[in-house]
């Protein structure tokens, strides 16, 4: 990315018929700018998904303890779940107004900040007395995750170079997925065997040693050139960047909404429980691991619109067939695809959205974060319900699918819209 590219007061208002081959300021993207040899951004990058990789954890670890939170402090399954809620809301809500608000900062030091609030966070966490001092943590720890990971994203695009950005994105999130296969059953294991306030001091000491990392290895990241807050505000209103958004949403939705319920759905479908529940969890984040990554080698050579319509079509498919999916064999496998098709939408979408507008890429790099944070909540939230309601465990892998084709139909109208995408694969 260059440093010298601009977008002009009119841009964010321009007809959604621009082509992806313009920014949002109609003019060319910008050519690589790195010779094809040179890999000086892996290892920064690498060091910026560690902390990416701690957040991931935090992300899903709770679920794994939310039976020894709720014994310890005295309270209900369901209001310790919404320590969860909590975390996931707040990301959601803040990412965007805090990379607005931040733009001018030196990038460096505001991902250590927030990476410091989240470690503190996830101290208090693991120190909280009462379930209101909890959720006020998590609020926290939402907020250094808002502040830290959409910065880290734009930091790993620019420090690639755009011939690389689909990999620089796809590692960075790739270290949430890692958190999701490694991090998330050691901090469970740890939840159960020593106590649920260990596995957040865990999740703390894994950030603590990314912020560490960064501090010894980053060197200051370009910071992009000085936008009026005038024209960051005015992304709130571009019709494609909202439509990416709410895009980002339905996949997340509706992939979450059954990984939370997932013991439900797979004891009741294909008779899976125990430790064969956690190969499938496993199966799942191995999977999701494979999708990021991957999903990243697509958009830099399919393009990203390509790599969306198969990830969503593949994740539509995957939530289908586990209202069929009666055996453990064919469990895994559903198991395997859902889990990539899952993590395979948010690189390419980050990319897309870098493309539009690549003088803010924290700004809509955030909107992104918060398209997932919120779709997990509402997933989650909305899947409960349903479950409460009595719709059954197939019925909610129905609803899922439901929520995950109009995602689809929004991706295919998007391009449609633009003409530059076939809907055949």
């Amino acid at each position: 990315m260059t440093a010298n590219a601009s977008v002009d007061r009119r841009s964010l208002n321009r007809s959604d018929n621009d082509r992806s081959a313009n920014d949002l300021s109609g003019r060319p993207r910008p050519a690589p700018d790195r010779p094809a040899s040179d890999r000086s951004w892996i290892l920064p990058v690498a060091v910026l998904a560690l902390g990416t990789f701690a957040m991931g954890t935090d992300s899903f670890v709770l679920a794994g303890i939310l039976p020894q939170i709720s014994l310890g402090l005295h309270t209900s399954a369901g209001t310790a779940g919404q320590v969860i809620t909590a975390f996931a809301l707040t990301y959601g809500f803040a990412a965007p107004f805090l990379s607005a608000a931040t733009g001018r900062m030196p990038r460096k030091p505001l991902m250590a900040v927030g990476l410091g609030l989240f470690v503190l966070a996830n101290l208090g966490s693991a120190f909280a007395p009462s379930i209101s001092v909890l959720l006020a943590a998590r609020v926290a720890a939402g907020l250094g995750a808002a502040l830290y990971t959409p910065n880290a994203s734009a930091a790993a695009a620019a420090l690639a170079g755009p011939a690389r950005r689909g990999r620089a994105l796809a590692v960075i999130l790739g270290g949430l997925t890692v958190g999701t296969v490694f991090g998330v059953p050691v901090g469970t294991a740890i939840g159960q065997h020593v106590s649920w306030r260990a596995s957040l001091v865990y999740v703390a000491v894994v950030g603590a040693v990314a912020l560490l990392g960064l501090l010894a290895v980053l060197a200051a990241p370009p910071l992009p050139p000085v936008v009026p807050m005038s024209e960051r505000l005015r992304v709130f209103t571009n019709r494609r960047v909202i439509r990416y958004v709410v895009f980002m949403t339905l996949a997340s939705g509706s992939s979450i909404m059954v990984y939370t319920y997932i013991a439900d759905v797979l004891a009741t479908t294909a008779h899976v429980t125990g430790a064969a529940l956690a190969v499938m969890l496993l199966l799942w984040g191995i999977g999701g691991t494979a999708g990021a990554f991957g999903s990243g080698w697509l958009a830099d050579r399919w393009g990203a619109d390509r790599t969306l319509t198969l990830a969503i079509s593949v994740l539509a498919a995957s939530l289908g067939l586990l209202t069929v999916a009666d055996d453990a064999v064919m469990a895994g496998l559903v198991m395997l695809a859902n889990g990539a098709a899952a993590w395979a939408v948010s690189t390419p979408n980050n990319h897309r959205l870098i493309t539009l507008a690549p003088d803010l890429p924290g700004v809509v790099i955030s909107f992104n974060s918060a398209g997932i944070y919120l779709g997990q909540a509402l997933g989650a939230g909305i899947g409960g319900l349903l479950l409460d309601g009595g719709i059954g465990a197939r019925g909610l892998c129905c609803a899922c699918v439901g929520v995950a084709v109009a995602a689809g139909a929004l991706q295919l109208s998007e391009t449609a819209s633009r003409g530059h995408v076939s809907v055949k694969m």
